[in-house]
């Protein structure tokens, strides 16, 4: 049975994602779209397509900026249209923002204190949106603005809201900065503008601010044009169309995003700038839109709290849980101990271990990268080496491990760092990092030479037919950051025809531990908050848990403000307590399924 806390929270989110009696649909589009001065120049036949377009994409939410001249009225109606009953207009005076659905909007908060153009805040389908219209010519404003949106945001009544930010920011990304250091044009063209106007701001020192959007980042918030956007693919951007070609607007540039909460990031579907003949004339921006998937697979059904911060050190790595003893985890080159009290000691000195997991007889295996060994603790406290070498090399740095249900360990062996101790190399003189099979008759197999970069993470699924590969290359510019997938064979062997790519992280940094619940559900700890140069990115925080589906669809992203995010187990009394390892500090989520680690054994849940 869930515990109270749990039913709470998944009550209260079933209220949300049924108010008002609607049935939940299976997706969402969004479409946002600055539609320049409320279609009060070049008016038409500019309102009349505008409207049979927005119509022809069938949306289920719009976000709308520069309804100028707009009363509810004249909103509501324009959104019949197009299907949508529901509409709130912001204001009536200067540069509205709006909002229309298909479904009920609640919750509508309005705010222009401090606002230039004012920010609109409802909730709708259990999603909370924000109407982004930001300061378009200060960019001290625009960041003044972003921490208003945090304020609201964190006033929200709800432990992990899902949040999707649409508009036009009038701001500028990082992750574009390649395109506009390029451009030549666009300084002198702001240098222009602050000349003319004495309270703009557009420039910072003569240079393109990227402020106001790396205040949302660091927010947590994920810009999804650029989460989509494959490595090499061209810039597009949203401003100016050929529209407002007989003015001059400046070069090409894209002010217009859908950001979304990590909370909703797994719900994605698809994303774009919708740039084409027929939106050239529809207004000077261009029109973004975003599907997302809506349904049982969200954050609130899967954890019951936020991330917990238990304690700043000692916990590096390789969480493993013992019912009575409480929490063991590698770090400070030893075994650490918390007990079920919360009271930290050294458990094993000089260790120098990693990963760390039970066997189903409750005894202590051991990854040592260290001693380049993986060993067993015996009932009577003794060590017992179960694999030292292999066709006589020594391994590299044994990391992590995992057991399937014939007691068979599964372990990786990748080399970080100085390359120059390794032993094992292939007949072209080819360093190996594998990953080995230990059978219970003490046999080492190696099962995977080549097949994967820097295996790090792995587990095996609870129907031995799947083995799950961490491969976490952060040592190299073009290092895999990926998360692989195996068919296990009945004699511990994979079918190298079936390795399929589950996740890629691309060129942040990777995967490295993770875990199943008793459902299937994979954990993963991956990613880092900052960049971690030369070859680690993080133009937005991605460090925290990532949990897939059994059949490997990514469910939800649970962040850690903290790099970083290296492992996780699950604990406490009813193993429905996630512990995570990140920098040496050690946190905590609580979670709707238990954990299902070789031991303690089921009937501890």
């Amino acid at each position: 049975m869930l515990h109270m806390r749990a039913l709470c929270f998944l009550f209260a989110f079933l209220i949300t994602a049924t108010s008002f009696g609607q049935a939940q649909p299976n997706t969402l589009k969004l479409v946002t779209h600055n539609v320049w001065y409320g279609f009060t120049k070049k008016p038409e036949p500019r309102h009349a397509d505008w409207l049979k377009w927005m119509a022809a994409q069938k949306p289920d939410v719009v976000s709308l900026q520069e309804l100028n001249e707009y009363t509810p009225e004249k909103l509501a109606a324009d959104a019949r249209s197009w299907g949508h009953e529901h509409s709130v207009l912001l204001k009536e005076d200067g540069f509205p923002t709006g909002i229309t659905s298909r479904f009920p909007i609640g919750d509508v908060r309005r705010i222009r204190d401090g606002m230039h153009h004012g920010l609109l805040r409802c909730r709708i389908q259990g999603i909370w949106f924000y109407v982004i219209h930001f300061h378009p010519s200060n960019f001290a404003r625009r960041m003044e603005e972003a921490t208003l949106l945090q304020a609201d945001v964190r006033s929200l009544p709800e432990l992990n809201p899902r949040i999707v930010l649409a508009g036009d920011f009038n701001g500028f990304s990082p992750a574009d900065k390649t395109q506009y250091d390029a451009d030549t044009k666009l300084v002198p063209f702001f240098q222009m503008l602050d000349q003319r106007d004495n309270g703009a701001r557009n420039l910072n020192s003569g240079r393109i601010d990227y402020g106001g959007i790396s205040s949302i980042i660091r927010q947590g918030y994920v810009d999804l044009i650029q989460q989509r956007r494959s490595n090499g693919a061209p810039f597009v951007g949203t401003f100016p169309s050929s529209l407002v070609s007989d003015e001059n607007h400046g070069t090409d540039r894209r002010l217009d995003y859908i950001f979304v909460s990590r909370s909703l990031l797994a719900s994605i579907e698809s994303t774009e700038i919708l740039r084409d003949e027929v939106t050239e004339g529809l207004s000077d921006h261009f029109p973004v839109t975003a599907t997302f998937r809506l349904g049982d697979t969200t954050a609130a059904n899967i954890f019951t709290s936020q991330p917990e911060l238990l304690q700043e050190h000692g916990a590096g790595e390789g969480p493993a849980w013992h019912p009575e003893l409480g929490l063991l985890t590698s770090g400070e080159g030893n075994i650490n101990l918390r007990d079920k009290t919360g009271k930290s000691s050294v458990y094993r000195q000089n260790a120098g271990s990693n990963g760390l997991m039970f066997d189903r007889q409750g005894r202590l295996i051991i990854c040592e990268p260290v001693r380049r060994r993986v060993t067993r603790i015996e009932a009577d406290g003794s060590t017992k080496v179960l694999a030292e070498t292999f066709d006589g090399k020594k391994f590299n740095q044994p990391n992590d491990l995992t057991m399937d249900s014939q007691n068979r360990i599964y372990f990786t062996d990748p080399q970080y760092g100085d390359r120059s101790t390794m032993e094992m190399l292939d007949a072209n003189g080819r360093p190996i990092e594998g990953v080995y099979r230990i059978d219970p008759s003490a046999n080492v197999t190696r099962i995977i030479t080549h097949e994967v970069d820097r295996p790090n993470g792995i587990v095996v699924t609870h129907d031995d037919k799947y083995l799950f590969v961490a491969d976490n290359n952060n040592n190299s510019p073009n290092g895999a950051r990926a998360l692989w997938r195996f068919e296990l064979q009945q004699d511990g062997t994979v079918d190298f025809e079936t390795q399929t790519l589950i996740f890629d992280w691309k060129t942040t940094r990777g995967p490295d531990g993770m875990k199943l619940d008793a459902d299937g559900r994979l954990y993963v700890a991956a990613g880092i908050n900052k960049p971690n140069p030369p070859h680690e990115s993080a133009d937005e925080p991605t460090a925290g848990i990532y949990v897939f589906s059994s059949e490997g669809t990514l469910l939800t992203v649970a962040q850690i403000p903290r790099d970083e995010t290296t492992n996780c187990a699950f604990g406490g009394d009813d193993l429905r307590t996630l512990f995570v390892t990140s920098g040496g500090s050690l946190w905590k989520l609580e979670t709707v399924v238990p954990g299902k680690p070789a031991w303690p054994h089921a009937a501890a849940n």
